[in-house]
């Protein structure tokens, strides 16, 4: 059995995203918002109606929305869950950096110590606590992670640091 990625291409091809031009002339960037959301619709609706990837939806019962263009907010969360984002302590396994120590703090860069401990994001992780402690949540990885309420926190805590996860 071959994979869904090198079956053949249906016979139907892509709906068209409906775009309203106001201009005679069409601008490329005023038109990715359009097309992100389509996308992003239609991601949504197959991640819905798929029967794959239950023990992921478990915790992700539905896709998040991210205010980051290039990025779903489900994906954040989900790198940061699973450790495989662009921190430093997964970029000597790829040659991107030397040890995969914080430059500040000199102690390997995880996904623990990025959101918890590192003293280069004090300011925006004291937004973040404070934000995640007016829903109740303590600031602690498994309880922020899992929680639908604290992602738009937890996406903002990530736009403030510049990380590019």
């Amino acid at each position: 059995m071959t994979k869904l990625s090198t079956a053949k291409p249906s016979s139907n091809p892509p709906k068209c995203v409906h775009y309203k031009r106001v201009n005679t002339r069409l601008n490329f960037t005023d038109m990715l918002p359009y097309l992100y959301q389509h996308s992003f619709h239609a991601w949504k609706i197959q991640y819905q109606t798929d029967t794959r990837g239950n023990a992921f939806k478990v915790i992700f019962p539905d896709l998040l929305r991210s205010s980051l263009s290039t990025h779903s907010l489900s994906a954040i969360i989900f790198r940061l869950c699973t450790g495989h984002c662009h921190l430093n302590h997964r970029m000597p396994r790829i040659g991107l950096h030397p040890d995969g120590l914080c430059d500040r703090c000199e102690v390997p860069e995880t996904v623990e110590h990025f959101i918890e401990v590192c003293t280069k994001f004090a300011e925006a992780r004291r937004r973040l606590k404070l934000a995640v402690e007016d829903l109740g949540i303590n600031l602690s990885i498994p309880e922020i992670l899992r929680s639908t309420a604290a992602a738009q926190h937890v996406e903002a805590f990530v736009r403030e640091s510049g990380i590019r996860i």
